[in-house]
Parts: structure tokens; sequence; C-alpha cells
């Protein structure tokens, strides 16, 4: 017995069903792929299902617009993933006839689609004999063989790539990467349940006691913090939204008009701000309340954010330039951030003291 025949005897007793598992059409295991990336399974489950239901080909997500694809990404975040795809549907298409490519080799040509991604598909479409590590796997081969490379760098890879491979031996890489991710999620867990598991004959940091020692992580990045005030302002059963179009988070997106301070400022002191004479010029405009803050997490950022309610009698020049105006109930048409679907909501649900 050697670690892939055990993984995969482990594997077939004790595998997830899961709806993208259910046949082996490279589009919808590239966008289970891709989802994963972005939240938990039971949560990737729904999202799954509701993408595959609207784009149930790569032809349909190829010729859908932007807006709509963003619309049913909302709330996943890192929404250049979602504009990726788009493009890679359309490389699809033009580039390949409509075919995925059958190899990690070629998959990763396409935008948006790194090593993992482009192994996954290839090793659960085509059993490509490639292996596809992610962070379930290399959490295991970092245990199996007290390895202590940290596990974001490049080097990292390489090591636990060689070490994957070293162990699939004639197996159907399919199998075995499917049984690498199950056996990440239910055994080898960042507290890893070490009685439960049949590789421990096998693992040297639990030969060491230090299988809770592994995998090596590097030190933490700073998160940056953010102050954002969010400017609802109501014209005539109306408001006013912007697409966000700089380099930056949830790009592509709508929001109402924004005032990014450096730091958390009263809101009463918000008309001192350039900004603010900018938007409303001459005009008065009138706080009728704001909400409270919501403290929104994103990677290496976090966004302190209040959402103000204005009411004006008058557009503004800056808004008629750099808005649209849409009516104050068509908001959901279009692609919103979570953070503004979250206020919409508490709003909506008289849960917010304005």
């Amino acid at each position: 017995m050697n670690i892939s025949n055990t993984l995969i005897i482990w594997f077939n007793e004790h595998k997830r069903e899961l709806p993208w598992k259910s046949d082996r059409d490279p589009y919808k295991i590239w966008i289970s792929e891709i989802i994963l990336q972005q939240t938990r399974v039971e949560q990737a489950k729904s999202y799954f299902l509701m993408f595959v239901s609207e784009f149930p080909t790569v032809q349909s997500l190829a010729k859908a617009p932007l807006d709509a694809v963003l619309r049913m990404w909302q709330g996943l975040g890192y929404y250049s993933r979602a504009r990726y795809m788009h493009e890679a549907a359309k490389q699809v298409v033009t580039q390949f006839g409509g075919l995925f490519p059958r190899t990690a080799n070629d998959l990763s040509k396409l935008k948006g689609v790194g090593p993992y991604t482009a192994a996954a598909i290839a090793s659960f479409a085509f059993d490509d004999p490639v292996v596809a590590l992610d962070g379930n796997g290399f959490r295991i081969f970092s245990r199996l063989f007290a390895q202590s490379t940290p596990i974001h760098t490049s080097e990292a890879r390489k090591i636990f790539s060689s070490l994957a491979h070293s162990c699939l031996n004639l197996n159907p890489s399919s199998i075995f990467n499917q049984a690498i991710m199950d056996f990440g999620s239910l055994v080898c867990t960042p507290y890893p349940k070490c009685n439960d598991c049949p590789l421990t004959d096998y693992c040297i940091a639990f030969a060491q006691n230090k299988q809770t020692e592994f995998p090596v992580k590097r030190a933490k990045i700073e998160v940056k913090r953010r102050f954002f005030y969010f400017l609802h302002i109501s014209h005539q059963n109306h408001t006013f939204i912007q697409q966000r179009l700089k380099n930056d988070i949830w790009q592509n997106l709508y929001q109402f008009p924004l005032i990014e301070t450096q730091k958390d400022v009263p809101v009463e002191d918000l008309p001192n701000y350039p900004e603010w004479a900018s938007i409303f010029d001459i005009h008065e405009p009138r706080i009728i309340g704001f909400s409270q803050q919501y403290v929104h997490r994103l990677t290496h950022q976090v966004l302190y954010t209040y959402f103000i309610r204005i009411l004006i009698e008058k557009e503004s020049i800056w808004l008629h330039n750099n808005c649209i105006k849409i009516s104050a109930a068509s908001i959901d048409l279009y692609g919103i951030p979570r953070l503004v679907e979250r206020y919409l909501l508490d709003e909506s649900t008289n849960h917010l003291s304005l």
C-alpha cells in the first residue's frame, strides 16, 4: 500500500457529493473552481447552480453582457475574477472553437486561469496526468514530508507539486486530485483529525508530533484601513450611481457617489471637504440621516463605511456629468458591491437608524 492508493480507498468511502462532480464537463469544472476560490463549499453550491443556470455553456457566457456576469457574481468579491471569466469564455469561443483545451499547459493560456485551476480542469475533465494542489494539498504534503518551505512562495509550489506527483503513480489524476481536496477538507484540516487519518504511518510531522506546526506561513501582509462615505442622494424618486472604473476594488461595479477620507471623521464634517462642494456645487443638499458604521473586510483591506441619506431639490452639474440617474427602485438591475447590497437590505427592512 502507498500514499496514493490509501488516499483513493479513503476517498471512495468518504467523498463529498457536490453538483460540479456529477459530470466531466470542463466548463462546469472551470466555473466551480473559480467560485471555490471565493467562498466555502456550502455557499459555492448555490452560486454554482445559479451561474450555470443563467449561463449553461461557455458560448452563453461569452455572449452575455459584462454587467450581467457581475450581477451573478455579486457577493463573492474579487470581481476581477468574474471579468477574467468573461474574457476567458470569449477566448475559448474565438481561439479554441468553443472547446476547452485538454491540457494544463493550454488551459493556462486562458485569462485568469492559473497553474492550479489549469491542472484541476485538465485532471478532472480529461485525466491529464498532473497534480492540482490548492491550500488543502499544500497542507497535506507539508505535513506528510515535514516540509518547512513557506507555502505562499513560488518555491513551495514547485516542491509540493513534485512531492505530490511522486505519489500519483499510475492512478487516474482525476481521482487522486479529488481525494486530496476532500481529505484536506475533512481530515487533514487546519486542526488535523489525526485519529481519523489513514496516512499517519506515512506522515513525518505526525511521527515528530509536529503536525500543527505545518504548513509554514510567511508573515502577514499589513492590512490597509480605508474610510468610505457613500452619498445616497434622492431627487424626485431617483438616485445617482457611478461605475467604478479605476484599478481598485470593485472595478466595473456600481456604487453611490463616494467621498473617501484619510481618517474616520464625523458625518457632520463632510460638508467641509472639497469633494462635497464639487459634488453639490452651489446647491444646498439636506442630510436626512446616516447609517450605522459598516466594517467590511477584504483581503488586506478593511473598509469603515457610512451611508449618508441626502435630499436635493436640483441636480448639480457634477452629478449630471459623473453619475447615472436611475429610479430608486431599479438599482437591483446593476451589479453592486456586497457592502452596498447589505446597506440596501438593511434600509428596506428598516434596520437603519436614519
